[in-house]
């Protein structure tokens, strides 16, 4: 589970997986799936809390697709901050978080989600002048599943709860 909160913590981006809410460019159909790039944090230099955070426009496609169905996973790959094999190779850390992503409330944690991101991503501060970007996050009680690899064997079973909990592992 460590490993798993190590690979979250370090990683810039998560490849999103959504259900196509409309057909348009990407989506051949309504409920195809549909692969994007999110930027992420789950915290700042100090504090790593394990909840993905995530800043969209209501224009980009997988925002589209959230607001319609919140169900989606969020994907993690090892090979991406640095891993010495193929990404498909089982020590090569992979981790797919499924659940839902919602709109941060309003008010404070709106504000504490908006410091985490612009902490990690500076660049973001700039990208509410062109359009309305509003932070996201898997909510702790929106998590529903994990799939991790880190070693051969198959994936291992973690809860919530335990991800939560695990102390951010330094590697």
């Amino acid at each position: 589970v460590k490993v798993a909160r190590w690979l979250v913590r370090s990683s810039d981006y998560a490849v999103s997986s959504t259900s196509c809410a409309s057909e348009r460019l990407g989506c051949a159909f309504k409920g195809q799936p549909f692969g994007d790039i999110m930027s992420i944090t789950d915290g700042n230099a100090t504090l790593s809390t394990g909840i993905v955070y995530t800043y969209l426009p209501p224009e980009d496609a997988a925002t589209q697709d959230i607001l319609a169905d919140p169900r989606m996973s969020l994907t993690f790959s090892e090979k991406a901050i640095g891993c010495n094999s193929t990404a498909e190779d089982p020590p090569c850390a992979r981790l797919t978080i499924a659940g839902k992503l919602t709109q941060v409330p309003d008010g404070p944690e709106s504000d504490l989600a908006l410091s985490y991101l612009f902490s990690k991503h500076p660049q973001m501060k700039e990208w509410s002048k062109a359009h309305s970007f509003k932070p996201y996050w898997m909510a702790k009680e929106n998590i529903s599943s994990f799939f991790f690899i880190d070693f051969y064997g198959g994936a291992k079973e973690f809860t919530v709860e335990e991800y939560l909990a695990a102390q951010q592992l330094i590697i």
